[in-house]
């Protein structure tokens, strides 16, 4: 794909997507693009991929966080232009 590497995983993960759906795409974004997407000491999660990085209580929480943040920093990036 071409474009922002932000944008194009916002492309391939619904909002509404289920768990393993949104699992499967932050694990092979990782794996393509670099980045982290791990369970943290305490109970934590960590999600750190195209300069986007969160920590939540779960998994889950660490994808809706991350999309949320990614979603403000594309509304920033266009806002911008």
């Amino acid at each position: 794909m071409n474009g922002d590497p932000i944008q194009n995983l916002l492309n391939r993960i619904c909002q509404q997507s289920d768990f393993a759906t949104k699992h499967d795409a932050f694990v092979a974004e990782t794996l393509e693009c670099g980045g982290s997407y791990q369970a943290q000491a305490g109970n934590t999660f960590m999600i750190d991929l195209h300069g986007i990085r969160v920590l939540a209580n779960s998994e889950a929480n660490a994808h809706e966080l991350w999309l949320r943040a990614a979603n403000i920093q594309m509304r920033r990036l266009g806002g911008a232009a």
